[in-house]
């Protein structure tokens, strides 16, 4: 999808594997929902301003790359994660206006987070109810803005 405005909800939402490529570049969505999905292929958004957007227990096996995307309220990724080998989660140039939530994440490969605004901060590299985001390979964590570190889900609105 390129160039669009969705006005209402736009949802993924399968207990089966999608095993489509998406990629969203110079969209405005008013509500978008990953949630309880297996993303086999890439998951791109690109250049995109997200008003209300979720990914709960979303796998994105294919990899995710979020780059120079606003997101305007809460984003809630938790119990999520498990991307495969060779497939990155690449989350660059974004400015995140609600708190970040990756309670009880786990990446198998390759993640990239950096140049970010966490305006409200994020659990990233917090402990919620002692239980930290489960890296398998050192992920490469740089120049971003705002609190990494909380050890709680943040406020959801």
């Amino acid at each position: 999808m390129f160039d669009l405005c969705i006005e209402g909800e736009l949802k993924i939402e399968s207990t089966e594997k999608w095993n489509k490529q998406l990629v969203m570049e110079n969209c405005l969505i008013e509500y978008f929902s990953g949630s309880v999905t297996q993303f086999e292929k890439q998951v791109q958004f690109i250049n995109c301003n997200f008003k209300n957007c979720q990914f709960v227990f979303t796998y994105f096996l294919g990899g995710l790359t979020i780059e120079n995307c606003t997101f305007d309220n809460y984003l809630d990724f938790q119990a999520g994660g498990h991307n495969q080998k060779g497939n990155s989660i690449i989350i660059a140039n974004n400015d995140f206006k609600g708190f970040v939530n990756f309670f009880d994440c786990i990446y198998e490969d390759d993640v990239i987070i950096e140049n970010n605004k966490f305006q409200k901060g994020t659990n990233l590299l917090g402990k919620p109810f002692n239980i930290p985001v489960t890296f398998s390979i050192k992920p490469f964590i740089d120049k971003n803005v705002g609190q990494l570190d909380a050890n709680d889900e943040g406020e959801t609105r």
